[in-house]
């Protein structure tokens, strides 16, 4: 095997492994906008978890009280749907727009920017163009973070890609599935 092949293998192996290691973690979806959540609601989610554990007292009380605030707040937040202002023509009303991240080797503040980025195109058209939603993707992020960004939207597609490190997101809008990741861009050195 030629050097070229075996890196090629090996970035191969990495990105099978890390979405193994997504799916079977399933990290609960960021938000496009984190809200903070009030102080009396999380009281009352550890009143409620502390009555189901048998208050909280006994052996690992206070271990289990804290799982299930978690898990309440899990729950809450994989539910939780971001709304999106109607698109021209519509009557000012919020459209509520399911967002879920399916794959991700990228930093939460780049997530949530390429959900941001999404959502704003796809309020702003009418009808969903495939293209153009690509394309907003890719020129925002290679504006902001460098070139070589790719994108590919559409309702069904393959892709088998090799992406930089911290350079790759796989996630839905509604029924639209966004790919964006980054690759390296290196001189070619030609060889005499």
């Amino acid at each position: 095997m030629d050097r070229a092949s075996e890196e090629l293998e090996r970035r191969s192996r990495y990105l099978s492994s890390l979405v193994r290691r997504t799916k079977l973690a399933d990290p609960p979806e960021p938000e496009p906008e984190p809200e903070p959540e009030p102080e009396r609601e999380r009281e009352r989610e550890r009143e409620v978890a502390a009555k189901e554990s048998g208050g909280g007292e006994g052996k690992g009380g206070k271990l289990v009280e804290e799982k299930e605030v978690k898990a309440a707040k899990e729950k809450k937040e994989k539910e939780k749907e971001a709304k999106v202002p109607r698109g021209e023509g519509g009557n000012g009303e919020e459209k509520k727009v399911a967002v879920r991240v399916r794959a991700a080797d990228m930093p939460p503040a780049l997530q949530r920017r390429a959900i941001r980025v999404a959502l704003e195109a796809t309020a702003a058209m009418p009808r969903i163009d495939s293209k153009r939603l690509a394309l907003a993707l890719k020129k925002e992020f290679d504006t902001t973070y460098g070139p070589a960004w790719h994108c590919i939207v559409g309702t069904s597609f393959g892709s088998y890609v090799t992406h930089s490190l911290g350079g790759f997101l796989y996630f839905s809008v509604d029924k639209l599935y966004i790919l964006l990741f980054r690759t390296a861009v290196e001189p070619l050195s030609y060889q005499r």
